[in-house]
Order: C-alpha cells, then structure tokens, then sequence
C-alpha cells in the first residue's frame, strides 16, 4: 500500500503560469475539532483508523535532493533546507531533518531513501500537478517508513517568480511527510489552497504546530550511561555491568531543549566528567551550558552556573570539549554555529572568569544543507593535546568523517577549512548513524578512538568502535575497526548530536558514554 498526496493547479491556466494551487488529498485523516480552540488540522490514517507517523525510534529522518534540474542548485537545496528546519525548530527537539547528500538515480519508489525528486518528461500526474507526496508504510501499515516528493519539472518553471515557490511547497509537503493532512483554517500551511487569491504560507501557523504537536507530543529525556570497555570486552570484565542506571537531566526547562551534547572538564580538574550542551529556545535563541552530576545518591544532573547566551547568528548544531589553549586540561568549547547555509566552528573558554566571548574562530567547508551527525574532540597526532576535532557527516548515501585542526587560541579564519576526509565502512543495509563519540575505547590512554551509534532498519541500535590510525607510510589518516556490541531496548527516539564520551566515574580513563534519548 502507498498513500499519494496531490498538489493539483487546476485553474485552466497555462503551462509555466501560477493562478491557484489545489493541494487535494488523497487520503484525508479525522477533523480534530474537539478542541475547544477548534483547531482545523487533519491527520494521516491507517486502514484500522489509528495515527499514521514516523516510528518512535526513527525521528531523525534523512532525506536526499534529486540533483537533476533544479535539485543541483544549492540554493534549492537550502530553500528546502530551511522548510525542514522550521518543522524541526517547532518540534522542540522531537524530531531531527538531516541531508543525505544528492540522489542521482532518485525515483518515487520503496528503496529505504526519502527523495526529493524533479521529474520532467516521465511526469505521469497531469499538467495541473504541481507536486505530489508518496507516502510508504510500514509493513505492518501502523507507521510511516518512507516518503517521496516529487515536483513536476515538465509543466512548470520553478524558477520563475510566477511558480508555487520551492520553499513554499517543500514546506506543505513536508507537513505530509510527518502524516500531518489538509487543514480548513485558511491561514495554515496545510490548507489545500495557495495562490495570489490566497498567498502561499512561508511560516508555520498555529495549526499547523498543533498538528505537529498531536502527532509527536513532546516526551521526557533521560541519560543512558555505558562503560565501553566492560560492554565492548565484557570477557575482560566479568560480573560487571556495562550499563549504568538512567538519569534524569539535562532539563533547561520550559521553552527550552537541549540539542546537543559533549563532554568537557569545566572546573579544570583533570577530569572530564561535566557535560557541555547547546540549548535552544522557542524565541530562537542559542545558549550554551555546564551540567555536572551531583553529589548525593539521585543520580540526576544540574548546571552550573547560568546560561550563557550565544550573540552570533547562527543555530548550535554540534559542541565538544577541546584544549584550545594546549594546557593539557581541556576545558574550552568548540561550537559548530550553522547560519544561511554556511558553518563555523567558534570557541569559547569556559573559566567562569572569562568573558563569554569567542577565543577565536574557524570556517568550515559546508554542504549547502545540514548533514551533521556529531562532533567531537580528540589527540589525533598523540602530542597529548585534545586539539582536534572530527565531524560525522552524512554524505554520499553513506556517512564520511572529517578530521580539523583547530587554530591556535585567539586567532580567527576566514577561509574556510575542507578538513581531512576519512571514509567509514559500509553499515548494513538502510542503517543511520545518529552519534560520534571519540574515547580511549582500547585503553591505551590515548584518546582517538572514534564510536558510532547505528540504528539498523530492522530498529536495532548498535555500538561500533575504531582505531584513528596515521601510518608513516603516508596513505592519510584512517579509521580500523576494533569492536561492536548491541544495545538493548533501552534507548529509543535518540537524535544526532546527543552522544558524547565523558569520564564518569573519574578515573581518569575517557571510556564511558553517554547517550541522550527519549525516555521509553
């Protein structure tokens, strides 16, 4: 079974014109006018008449762009890029969008990929179809595995000011993508309606965030804490637990989330076992935060000290710990700010006495979209200064890690930095990667040692470990395999960047983990 959603011009207009888009649904879900505020949004169905939505443990959804026609310009990809950001802002950390990169054979077919596709001569819809949604359940039809948007190349020119507009399309397909149907309420994006009669919505409305609301309410987060050598070796470690208990934390409180996660020695004392987050608020605003554990038995997590507001534009897409100034301690922050498509990593010390302004700054080459799985610092040439960092990107129908050196303290760089490229292994078919954590997952004492958290398609999440080796032979640096071990049921719902190692039991040895996830 697949669901289809036309968006129909049905004016009697000429081809390459604009007049009024239909948006005309094939399968309508159930009015919720219950409400007292009579809010006018319609869902997804499934055939026994339950809510059609992404699974639980898939909410970070990747998609890619067809990058035939208009699909290869880079500003179509950051016009839909943007349409996905403001789904993903209003869901207040439910659900994550991440580019996966061009697709160039892409079609509207059940192959794993949700595809954004131009089609042109082969455009089977009618001339009056601007676009259409094509909804992929599961096999079991309770939720949503796949969608494709295809937009019709043939019949119109989306490059002229008079088309539906790009941005403004993604936006209410996008919306179908999440289950979410028509809406009546003339203002929402969702309504079926758009044109110069009734322009096209650019912004969310409030029932349009209602339906998002209803069909991912928020959900409360815990801590899952893991002891990598005794899960990755545990016949090294008999009787020993690998897993921790959960805890609750961190909570920045109401209007606010935490999007992001590393680890850092914040009081500079060898240890670090204090968390780094990047918050963010729904005024838009970023912050950047300390958490510790505390001291008594309830194993929950507070901050330390206030808030610390982020002045530059941009949105926190990734933050680690890293020894910018090369004392050995490592209590400065990298933080990645992505802004109109382009990123830098910005760096702040975090000594209470310092001034909360950036120690320096570095641009980054960037994808026109946001690809980000997760950052993190690391001793990559062994000189015993955590003055590295890699970058988890997706990228190529795969995933690709990027090694950067980080400037010396103080300075800023224009010119934006490509990084070292290092490929990563094949993962299973139609599996994510949704965390990086660098640690001494060997214990050598040497932290180096990249792991990644994959989600296989049949749900099952999996810890993988590797060796950052730079032979003398002069091949570049490369990643070697050293372990695996699957995680139990858990985690679930867990986003890109909410993964970072930490020394939790302050040994001294960087080989724990923590995984920030939705609590089951």
């Amino acid at each position: 079974m697949k669901i289809v959603e036309l968006s129909d011009l049905s004016d009697g207009a000429a081809h390459k014109t604009m007049k009024i888009l239909l948006l005309s649904a094939a399968l309508i879900g159930v009015l919720l006018s219950q409400s007292p505020n009579l809010f006018a949004f319609t869902i997804k169905t499934t055939d026994e008449g339950g809510m059609l939505q992404w699974d639980a443990s898939r909410v970070a959804i990747f998609f890619r762009v067809g990058n035939t026609g208009q699909g290869s310009r880079p500003e179509v990809i950051q016009a839909i890029d943007r349409a996905f950001m403001k789904w993903e802002e209003k869901s207040k950390g439910e659900l994550a969008f991440v580019y996966a990169d061009g697709d160039e054979d892409g079609e509207a077919i059940r192959d794993g990929i949700n595809s954004i596709l131009w089609v042109f001569d082969d455009w089977r819809y009618g001339d009056t179809i601007a676009a259409i949604s094509t909804i992929w359940p599961s096999d079991d039809g309770e939720t949503i595995a796949e969608v494709d948007i295809e937009f019709n190349g043939r019949d119109f020119d989306w490059s002229s000011p008079d088309s539906p507009g790009i941005g403004e399309t993604a936006l209410h397909e996008i919306g179908h993508l999440l289950g979410v149907g028509h809406s009546f309420n003339p203002g929402a994006v969702m309504h079926a309606t758009a044109g110069p009669s009734a322009a096209a919505r650019q912004e969310l409305s409030r029932d349009d965030i209602e339906a998002l609301v209803f069909l991912y309410p928020p959900k409360p987060r815990e801590l899952n804490r893991y002891d990598l050598p005794v899960l990755f070796y545990p016949r090294d470690f008999p009787n020993e637990p690998s897993g921790f208990p959960p805890t609750t934390g961190p909570d920045p409180g109401p209007g606010h989330w935490i999007n992001t996660l590393g680890g850092v020695d914040y009081n500079g004392d060898g240890f670090r076992s204090e968390l780094l987050a990047g918050g963010r608020g729904e005024d838009g605003g970023n912050t950047l935060e300390t958490w510790e554990m505390t001291d008594n038995d309830n194993d929950r997590y507070r901050r330390i000290g206030p808030p610390q507001p982020i002045q530059l534009p941009g949105e926190i897409t990734a933050v680690s710990g890293i020894d910018l100034n090369r004392d050995g301690i490592g209590s400065e922050a990298a933080v990645i700010l992505r802004h109109e498509g382009r990123e830098k990593l910005v760096f702040y010390d975090l000594n209470p006495a310092a001034a909360m302004e950036p120690a320096g700054s570095m641009a980054i080459t960037s994808p026109p979209a946001d690809n980000l799985i997760g950052m993190a610092g690391l001793d990559a040439d062994g000189d015993q200064f955590r003055d590295e960092l890699l970058i988890l990107r997706a990228e190529g129908g795969g995933f690709a890690l990027y090694l950067h050196e980080i400037p010396p303290i103080g300075e800023d760089i224009q010119d934006p930095d490509p990084g070292t490229r290092i490929g990563i292994p094949g993962l299973q078919e139609n599996s994510i990667l949704l965390g990086l954590a660098v640690l001494d997952a060997d214990g050598d004492g040497v932290e180096r040692d990249p792991v990644f958290l994959e989600l296989t398609g049949t749900g099952e999440y999996w810890l993988h470990s590797f060796r950052l080796t730079n032979p003398e032979d002069g091949s570049g640096y490369r990643i070697d395999y050293l372990t695996s071990a699957q995680l139990g049921e858990e985690i679930s719902g867990v986003l890109p960047a909410r993964m970072t190692g930490i020394d939790l039991n302050r040994d001294g040895f960087f080989d724990e983990l923590i995984i920030f996830s939705s609590k089951k």
